[in-house]
């Protein structure tokens, strides 16, 4: 059963969808909802997914005082969910072990002699062997090259172009989170296409595309008739544009998330 009041500041999560910022690894779909509460942790339920977990208030950060087109919940930790609880993404780094103080690296002993008449010919012979050795690490390096090579040409045969990077420009649209279809079309003109999508039952996705202007326009709202300029992304679904919303979250992070539709 729910707790009927939840502790500051979670109250106001009460009955609300919401996402985490930054969002919880290994879990697809970001959209949660609270379903418990104390003064230590709180109880979260996925929208889509079948995962329940408790989440430490220590990881807590900023709640959006805006919940269009969705409340965000700040985590001060990038978590990741598995085995049914939630834990700090750690980058592990190995370091090579050091010898102890005081010691000093083994020092080979030779029992040639130096009059030894066999010691020339030892010479030859690991001078012989390093040269083959460099032979063999070229002749890897070079088989290796010319692997790459033949993919690359032979890929870029097939699709009929070559691979090339397009690099993403900023741009401001001069729409804000306040604007709503009409305002867009009044900045930008009628849309050559104009599509819907529902994320679950809860959010309305909705897309004007403007293919001279390479620019996919997207609103969002919890209601048709009610969605409110998003950003923009550009012909590669790279987000080109974003705003701030009330409470100083942006809907960057929101627009990267967003399938193609």
């Amino acid at each position: 059963m729910e707790n009927p009041s939840f502790p500051p500041p979670l109250d106001s999560l009460r009955g609300r969808e919401f996402s985490f910022h930054p969002s919880i690894v290994n879990v697809p779909t970001n959209l949660w909802r609270l379903k418990d509460a104390n003064w230590s942790e709180f109880l979260v339920e996925n929208e889509d997914e079948p995962v329940q977990v408790w989440v430490p208030r220590r990881y807590l950060g900023e709640i959006s005082a805006s919940d269009r087109p969705v409340m965000i919940v700040g985590l001060n930790r990038n978590l990741e969910y598995k085995a049914g609880q939630l834990w700090p993404v750690q980058k592990r780094v190995l370091e090579m072990p050091r010898p102890p103080a005081g010691e000093s690296a083994p020092q080979a002993t030779n029992s040639l002699s130096p009059l030894d008449p066999s010691l020339g010919h030892q010479f030859r012979f690991d001078a012989a062997e390093k040269k083959l050795g460099s032979l063999i690490f070229l002749a890897l390096g070079v088989g290796l090259l010319l692997v790459a090579f033949i993919v690359f040409y032979f890929r870029g045969r097939e699709s009929g172009e070559m691979v090339q990077f397009k690099p993403v420009v900023q741009q401001n649209l001069g729409l804000g989170a306040e604007d709503d279809y009409f305002a867009v079309v009044r900045k930008l003109g009628q849309p050559a296409a104009d599509r819907w999508k529902a994320q679950g039952e809860s959010i309305q996705y909705r897309v004007l595309v403007y293919p001279e202007q390479k620019l996919n326009v997207v609103l969002a709202g919890r209601e048709r008739g009610k969605v409110l300029y998003l950003g923009a992304l550009d012909d590669d679904w790279k987000v080109i544009d974003s705003v701030n919303q009330k409470g100083g979250s942006n809907t960057y992070q929101v627009l990267a998330r967003l399938p193609r539709f």
